[in-house]
């Protein structure tokens, strides 16, 4: 049928609801299908979610639009001029990503065909992503086949995207641009794109499961004696006992004929814990992130006789909590992180014990488990926290470079808990070092070594460090007699307290700066020399309004503060667009004033503007002037305490006397 037809057939249906014969079944269908859902052919555009909810949408299909990625940045090329776009939905039709024609993006708009546009046929009738969902099939819908009148000025084509493990719907690979434009090759590129896009999955569940099955190898002699189930994370069993599926089917009776985990893959990863310890209690659990994604579990139901012993090894893995533990992959995989929450049941392992279960060898550069303290789900973040715990279990130096307040100390702290080292972590502001007791405090000195020394002599701070972690923070504010003393210290590791004896010490170092280092060193300010000492390995953190991750950042920075409180999802959304120029530690102080002022423990829009609007920020064009935007606007609120101002922006005096144009007191 031509478009007129088309047109005259619409007409008919709305009318009389009457169908021609000769209209194609799968238009026919769609628009019963819409009259069945009472869609009104005025319905002038798509819903159109918040901006909250699309991040939550595009957070949890990140592997559907990972695997889509190549193929929407390769439109922005051949459909640049092309007067189209290429769209990716979630299952519920949602648009999540969208690439082509700017001037068609920009027409889209006015029918909410962008991101957050929802176009099941539920929403918005006959369209082709809509109906190709329903149908579950290739679809093509041009002009006047659209249910809507308004969506009429529009022509599609869109192809279901399935999981290739067991055919379920993840989303949509959509064409579409105006009516005029319409090619009937549009929906051969669609399928194209979107068995590319399952291919691309496919490979990636391929490599997902080569690293469960080598990383079960790996820790399986933990569990020698136990009944071990290996799950990824679909919920599809990859390796099981017989005596561990019978406990699992005895306890999930309602799960009829399909495997007892699928259950798992409706979950977050982060509820994967909390549900398996309700259906397992007496089992141990190792769950596998790979990047910023969660890719399975092993699942271990404990012998009796080898209860205590299990709970040895997995108390090795983890805290009473989670731990982090890359896998054993091999040399082409990618790195892993494993969670191991500790048993309920199980008593914390004496140190002897927890030697006694260790193998006699270990390789030394493995990274050890530790504890993570803080947010990393952003790909970036993830990147740098396993680059970090890779150098720290080889004792690389390590260079931390971000703007105040992006969690430079709590990297580092991760580093220390990631070498496995049993030393102390020794925290070493620079700038607060006066120059004439530079070598008293790092190396200490003995009993009567000078006038006014302390009786019994002091140990130093390099001492306090031995066998763990030096962490020097502010080393852009370094004064030169410190840069020297310490490029004396990393040559030969060698301590030397004044009036003593020289010994040697085993130092992991850590250092940060906010600085820029480069200028220091062409101004003469800091020692190149010192500088290609300290960073072996050199990460910088990103801004809090550069990530990915900021509401997990605001709901962990609540829990801390106060876990009644909720925040509401515009506030989130408002929240997420300002600068932040004082990154996570502007907010988290933001979050902690708000939650004094509110009665009802809900964060909304109106009182988290009240309390932001009690910081202004200056347009500001440099990191140092940030610098000092901050500190004026944190000794403001202390009432001009010097003192308070350093604690509470974490660091020294004398960088918050600079900032202020004055002179350091004697």
């Amino acid at each position: 049928m031509n478009q007129r037809d088309v047109r005259a057939a619409w007409e008919t249906f709305v009318e009389r609801g009457a169908l021609p014969t000769d209209l194609r079944p799968s238009v026919a269908n769609s628009w019963q299908r819409s009259k069945d859902h009472r869609v009104t052919v005025d319905r002038a555009m798509a819903p159109l979610v918040a901006d909250a909810e699309l991040f939550r949408h595009r957070s949890k299909h990140a592997a559907l639009r990972h695997a889509a990625r190549p193929a929407l940045e390769s439109s922005r090329t051949f459909l640049s001029d092309a007067n189209s776009i290429m769209i990716l939905t979630d299952p519920s039709g949602l648009i999540i990503d969208t690439q082509g024609d700017a001037r068609v993006i920009e027409a889209g708009r006015t029918v909410h065909l962008e991101h957050g546009g929802r176009w099941s046929e539920a929403d918005i009738g006959t369209n082709a992503i809509g109906t190709a969902m329903a149908e579950s099939k290739p679809v093509q819908i041009h002009g006047a086949e659209h249910f809507c009148s308004q969506v009429q000025r529009w022509t599609c084509a869109a192809v279901p995207v399935y999981d290739p493990t067991d055919g379920e719907l993840l989303g949509v690979v959509d064409i579409s641009g105006p009516a005029n434009t319409f090619n009937p090759q549009s929906l051969a590129l669609a399928v194209s794109v979107g068995q590319h896009v399952e291919s691309v999955l496919a490979r990636s569940i391929k490599q997902d499961h080569e690293m469960l099955l080598h990383h079960f190898i790996a820790k399986r002699s933990i569990w020698a004696n136990d009944d071990c189930v290996l799950v990824d994370r679909r919920g599809t069993i990859l390796h099981a006992s017989e005596q561990a599926l019978k406990a699992i089917r005895g306890n999930r009776r309602d799960a009829g004929d399909e495997p007892p985990t699928r259950f798992l893959k409706t979950l977050g990863f982060d509820e994967w814990p909390g549900r398996l310890k309700e259906l397992l209690p007496n089992a141990s659990f190792d769950f596998v992130i790979s990047e910023s994604a969660g890719i399975g579990a092993i699942i271990a139901l404990h012998a009796p006789r080898r209860a205590a012993s299990a709970d040895r090894g997995v108390a090795k893995l983890g805290s009473a909590h989670e731990t982090r533990q890359p896998a054993d992959s091999a040399p082409a995989a990618r790195d892993l992180t494993s969670r191991s929450p500790q048993p309920e049941h199980s008593a914390r392992p004496k140190p002897q014990d927890s030697r006694a279960t260790e193998p006699a060898r270990r390789d030394p550069v493995q990274p050890r488990s530790s504890p993570i303290g803080f947010v990393a789900s952003d790909p970036t973040v993830q990147a740098i926290v396993r680059r970090v715990e890779t150098a720290a279990a080889r004792r690389m130096p390590i260079l931390i470079r971000g703007e105040t307040g992006t969690g430079k100390e709590q990297l580092a702290r991760h580093a220390h808990a990631a070498s496995g080292r049993t030393g102390a972590f020794v925290p070493v502001n620079c700038a607060a070092l006066p120059e004439s007791l530079i070598e008293a405090e790092l190396f200490g000195y003995v009993d009567g070594a000078f006038t006014g020394a302390r009786r019994g002599g002091a140990i130093g701070l390099v001492k306090e460090a031995d066998r763990g972690t030096l962490f020097l923070d502010e080393i852009g504010d370094m004064p030169i007699a410190l840069q020297a003393v310490l490029l004396r210290l990393l040559d030969d590791w060698t301590v030397r307290p004044i009036g003593g004896a020289r010994t040697k010490v085993d130092i992991f170092l850590v250092s940060a700066t906010n600085a820029a280092l480069d200028k220091a060193i062409a101004a003469g300010r800091f020692r190149a020399d010192l500088l290609y000492r300290l960073n072996t390995l050199e990460v910088t953190l990103p801004r809090l309004r550069e990530r990915a991750d900021f509401e997990a950042i605001v709901q962990h920075l609540l829990d801390g503060i106060d876990p009644t409180c909720e925040i509401a999802s515009q506030t989130m959304a408002d929240l997420a667009a300002r600068p932040w120029p004082g990154n996570i530690r502007e907010l988290r102080n933001i979050l902690a004033r708000h939650t004094l002022a509110c009665s009802d423990c809900l964060l909304d829009q109106s009182g988290v503007a009240v309390q932001i609007g009690q910081v202004t920020h200056p347009k500001l064009c440099s990191l140092q002037e940030i610098q000092l935007a901050s500190i004026r606007t944190v000794h403001a609120e202390t009432r001009g305490n010097v003192s308070e101002t350093a604690r509470r922006l974490g660091v020294s005096r004398n960088t918050v006397y600079r900032a202020l144009g004055q002179t350091t007191p004697r």
